[in-house]
């Protein structure tokens, strides 16, 4: 695939947009507000949640220098000096420097513990800013190997706001009238379940609000005649190729979705009923609108922003979208969590190794993970995306979220799974803790509001 990235800089505000095949992304900060447009043309703002980009940022950009080490000179895989980048809360990377000119001819840093190496080439000084028009990027899978090469640069002109702006949203992918919309949808354990309409066949998707976007198997988007665009390797699970799709229609009920971008990889899985699953729906087709999730009565609901007002007796949670996902902060063991995601899509709220490991000798278990790992002494796992991730079960308390105080908690902890694990998150709240309430995911106005049900009562009553 080829396309075109236009990037616009002044001060500490700038905006990049990326056209590759049928996709327009694009990310920004304006006025210190860092904001992600995706393919379907919706905005949603971060709170600055990558942390450890901002260490490496500032380390290298401060005086200071704080984990900036000089290792000395080498000849392979270039003649450089290299430097080691790694302060607190950063990441791990090596910067190559050509001896004769100084300038950074090599990146190689570690991600979701993969090696991504960025070849920078061709420098040309344009009124005294030497930059690279080559760029070469592989992170080990051939089939993401990308180049970059610099077709023009202004540099020390002027840049009209308007070239920094935040885009408009384009037309919401779900628009619903006054009234609530009754939508027909299955808990099939605690899974959402909803039957979506696509090329005349009737597929089931799942309810997603840890997913960045919409998900359907690629072997569906084939049989169903929907052309697909490139072919990358990701992990989350396991290691699956996808592509990028465009599904002309998606109907869910009364609703109808139009030229709808999304993801086609292998996903095939199947309810606690037996029912095949074909997909995800994830942020794109939340963020539109107001959904009401009842799992005591299992029921689900969308209903239009303007016209929704919060019940009575919820709670209310900001939540912010680095990654299009809705993220929030709780507190274990009096510890605190930024950074958790609200994930209904999760069987077991989850927490990541990192966290554990940075916090080593902060959370004793309070007994009930110990017992379980003695009655079951085998790896255990649950099924991800690509494949399934090993977890041991660790029981913590007091949990904090909001103001309910629960005296333990029992959360699975990742194993071996630094492709899973999102990269400065914490962890997930997941369908073991939703299930106590009525959740309402009201992503334009980034809230989500919980309401105790009667579970809730039965297991922990005034």
């Amino acid at each position: 695939m080829t396309g075109t990235i236009t990037e616009v800089e002044a001060g500490d505000d700038f905006r990049e947009d990326e056209v590759l095949g049928p996709d327009h992304v694009a990310k920004g900060r304006n006025a210190g507000r860092l904001w992600s447009m995706n393919a379907n043309g919706q905005v949603c703002f971060g709170g600055g949640l990558h942390r450890a980009d901002e260490a490496d940022d500032a380390a290298l950009h401060t005086r200071a220098h704080l984990g900036i080490t000089l290792l000395g000179r080498v000849q392979t895989p270039a003649d450089a000096y290299v430097v080691r980048v790694q302060p607190p809360s950063g990441r791990l990377e090596y910067r190559f420097y050509n001896p004769k000119t100084f300038l950074l001819d090599r990146i190689e840093e570690i991600r979701h513990a993969r090696r991504l190496t960025v070849s920078f080439s061709d420098y040309r000084t344009t009124r005294g800013l030497a930059e690279p028009w080559h760029v070469h990027v592989s992170d080990g899978f051939a089939t993401n190997d990308e180049d970059r090469v610099l077709v023009s640069l202004e540099v020390g002109i002027r840049i009209a706001p308007s070239e920094l702006s935040i885009p408009t949203p384009g037309a919401p992918l779900i628009s619903v009238n006054s009234s609530p919309d009754r939508i027909s949808a299955d808990m099939s354990g605690d899974d959402v379940i909803v039957p979506v309409g696509v090329a005349g066949h009737t597929v089931n998707f799942i309810l997603d609000s840890g997913a960045s976007g919409i998900v359907i198997d690629n072997g569906l988007a084939q049989v169903f005649g929907i052309k697909e665009y490139g072919r990358i390797t990701d992990e989350t699970a396991g290691t699956y190729v996808e592509s990028n799709v465009v599904i002309p229609q998606m109907t869910v009920g009364n609703l109808t979705l139009a030229n709808v971008h999304a993801r086609s990889l292998p996903f095939a899985q199947w309810s606690d009923a037996g029912k095949p699953i074909g997909g995800l729906l994830g942020f794109d087709f939340i963020a539109n609108v107001v959904w009401h999730i009842d799992y005591q009565h299992g029921t689900l609901e969308a209903v239009a922003p303007s016209s929704f007002t919060p019940p009575a007796g919820v709670r209310s949670f900001p939540v912010t979208f680095d990654d299009f996902v809705p993220t929030f902060g709780i507190t274990i063991d009096g510890v605190a969590a930024p950074a958790f995601i609200l994930d209904t899509g999760a069987y077991r709220s989850t927490i990541f190794s990192r966290y554990v490991t940075m916090h080593a000798g902060q959370f004793p278990d309070r007994g009930l993970g110990e017992a379980m790992t003695a009655a079951f002494p085998f790896v255990n796992d649950f099924t991800g995306v690509g494949g399934s991730v090993e977890y041991r079960p660790l029981e913590l308390g007091p949990l904090i979220v909001g103001a309910w105080s629960f005296p333990t908690w029992l959360f699975d902890v990742t194993q071996n799974a630094s492709a899973f694990e999102f990269e400065d998150y914490d962890g997930l709240m997941g369908q073991d803790f939703l299930r106590n309430f009525d959740v309402y995911l009201d992503y334009p106005s980034a809230h989500i509001y919980l309401a105790p049900n009667e579970r809730f009562r039965q297991r922990w009553p005034a």
